[in-house]
């Protein structure tokens, strides 16, 4: 048997297999942009920075920017294309209506022209602009077209993402680039990196993140001793004047208890508030302090605090975009900054060949889900609330799966004693009585039977017997545990009858026709002419063997107790796994999607071995010593 139950398990993995990339095709091809559906979006227009920061931070997460099955372009030279969006987004409205005219010439004459105007017609061409020559050719849409081609500039630069870091940054580096362009360069860098800068640690530390943590707030504070070093000659006092013995005494009190607290989230909590009658709030000097705990010799522990601090009372230090304005000052210091962020993700951004070739297949949009599914890690759901998928999952099974247990309870209990019952009672009243009323609970369905329910039991129009909706009444968790079981029980019934009624009815006829079967073999009727009574012949030769096909009904049983049922947890007001189903069905959140399909597959494998299983406790005549064996 562990031979067979292993090769099963192994033939678990292909299965698996075909199963994600069924569901990961049939996904893609559904219409629609799953990010912009939650976001409320479909373009630029309109969209604030933080909506917008939020779209393009969530699609990367899922890889939904990266191709589907194979990706090469770790092997494309965006250098060109790179360039002609920098051109574009370093300049105003304006100035490009102002180019227009010219460019359109060169498309009117095909061919003529300079070079670097022939690239920029052909890269605004391949920006997939709606009539882009029919638009060019005509002045009067000039405005609006140039609009157009910033926004399609901007998309070009999000659709790239970190293949196009390393020319952009070789733009800004560039001592030949004119400001303009480092300009147009850094605005690229903005939309192909999202929030790339690293000033906080992580929930978890690791001394890894250290150096660009440090690296990050050492620019700052220099900054901002410069700029106060400015303010000492302009005669106004300082930002962050040093600090007196006594403010350093009080600071490294609180800091020692905050380090001093059981658990990370209760150090946070003390670091975010304070006790007045202990000690006063973080001032601004006070962020003299907490860069000498950051970047002097402390532990780990301490310097996420101090990063922790700073963050929350200074915010972003670090500026990583500017405006087209912007000064030949401005462009150094926020090109300093992204070569902070280079310097520490360049293996990110320039992979060796050997990383390139492996990023082939596994920087795909499938290789994420595998991988998510394969670690059961399902990361985050596509939804607004971004609530990590296991989470979501947990709390709709632990609703689901007592409701769906005590279904496939009733099912089991009440329908083969019946079906067994009507094949003994075979063309009597009784098997007449109980057949035709399973024919009657077979045609009504679950939902029908539901809302019947609902109306003649819960709504008051007839009796008000049982709760409309929910699990639980209103102050339940008062009630002790006794009553709160009790109130559960009482919410329940209606949906468990429900779900019960229709699959009763089905395994009660198949536990009749099952035994009818059995009961008109040679060894039965053997059984019988030796004198061995009526009930022993039913339950102790008969029963065993009647049971095999109800067993493999029980297949269905795993499934069934986390899939849930969508229509009985609407009616009911139940949030369980079926509408946790539909609801990602609905509003295409494409990971919890996947986990849900990937969790049922295993569950219907599972159910299909254990029923297997199951086959030689029943039947001892079944062996699995070898394929199509009968011992």
């Amino acid at each position: 048997m562990w031979t067979y139950i292993v090769r099963r398990l192994l033939t678990m993995i292909p299965t698996l297999f075909g199963v994600t990339v069924v569901a990961f095709l049939i996904m893609q091809l559904a219409p629609g942009d799953p990010l912009k559906n939650q976001l409320g979006v479909s373009g630029l227009a309109g969209r604030s920075t933080q909506t917008h920061e939020a779209y393009l931070l969530q699609k990367r997460q899922l890889k939904l920017d990266k191709p589907l099955i194979l990706n090469f372009d770790y092997f494309r030279n965006y250098s060109e294309k790179v360039r002609m969006a920098a051109y574009y987004l370093g300049r105003t409205e304006k100035e490009i209506v102002g180019e227009l005219p010219e460019l359109a010439k060169v498309a009117a004459t095909n061919g003529s022209g300079t070079p670097d105007e022939q690239q920029r017609l052909a890269f605004l061409r391949s920006l997939g602009i709606e009539q882009f020559d029919k638009r060019l050719a005509d002045p009067v849409q000039h405005a609006r077209l140039a609009t157009a081609i910033r926004g399609f500039a901007q998309t070009f630069a999000e659709d790239v993402g970190i293949h196009g870091v390393l020319p952009a940054m070789e733009i800004i580096e560039s001592p030949k680039a004119n400001l303009k362009e480092r300009i147009g360069a850094i605005n690229a860098l903005a939309r192909m990196v999202v929030d790339p800068l690293t000033y906080t640690y992580a929930r978890d530390p690791s001394a890894a993140q250290t150096p660009e943590i440090e690296a990050v707030w050492k620019t700052w504070w220099e900054r901002a001793l410069a700029a106060d070093q400015k303010r000492d000659a302009a005669k106004e006092p300082p930002l962050y004047p040093p600090l007196s013995k006594e403010r350093q005494e009080a600071l490294e009190k609180r800091f020692e208890a905050i380090l001093a607290a059981p658990d990370r989230q209760e150090m946070f909590r003390r670091l975010e508030f304070y006790d007045p009658d202990r000690f006063e709030p973080f001032q601004r000097a006070d962020m003299r302090f907490f860069v000498g705990k950051l970047l002097g010799d402390t532990s780990l522990e301490a310097k996420a605090v101090a990063a922790a601090a700073l963050a929350g009372y200074v915010g972003r230090p670090l500026t990583m975009d500017v405006p087209l304005d912007a000064s030949e000052d401005d462009v150094r210091q926020v090109t300093e900054n992204w070569q902070i962020h280079y310097r520490f993700h360049k293996d990110r951004y320039d992979p060796s060949l050997l990383a390139r070739l492996w990023n082939i297949v596994a920087d795909t949009q499938y290789a994420n889900v595998a991988w998510r599914l394969v670690t059961f890690n399902f990361g985050r759901s596509a939804l607004r609330t971004r609530e990590p998928v296991g989470e979501m999952i947990w709390r709709a099974v632990i609703v689901t799966a007592p409701i769906m247990v005590f279904s496939e309870l009733m099912i089991y209990l009440v329908a083969v004693p019946l079906g067994i019952l009507c094949a003994v009672k075979r063309g009597q009243l009784a098997d007449r009585l109980i057949s035709f009323v399973l024919f009657v609970l077979y045609s009504i369905p679950a939902f029908v039977a539901g809302m019947l329910f609902l109306l003649f039991f819960a709504y008051g129009d007839y009796l008000k017997i049982f709760p409309m909706d929910g699990l639980h009444s209103e102050g339940a968790s008062d009630l002790g545990i006794v009553g709160y079981t009790l109130d559960y029980l009482w919410h329940i019934f209606l949906p468990v009858v429900c779900l019960s009624l229709f699959s009763l009815a089905g395994m009660a006829m198949y536990a009749r026709t099952s035994m009818l079967d059995v009961i008109g073999q040679d060894y039965i009727r053997t059984a019988r002419a030796k004198g061995v009574s009526g009930t022993a012949v039913i339950f102790k030769h008969a029963l065993r063997n009647s049971l095999i096909p109800v067993i493999t009904l029980f297949a269905n049983f795993l499934p069934a107790m986390l899939g849930g049922s969508v229509l009985i947890e609407y009616i009911f007001g139940i949030p369980g796994m079926g509408r946790l189903s539909w609801a990602s069905i609905e509003q295409k959140d494409f990971p919890t999607l996947m986990a849900l399909i990937y969790i049922d597959a295993i569950l219907v494998m599972i159910s299909i071995l254990l029923t297997d299983i199951l086959y030689v406790f029943v039947d001892p005549r079944i062996s699995f010593e070898g394929q199509g064996k009968v011992s």
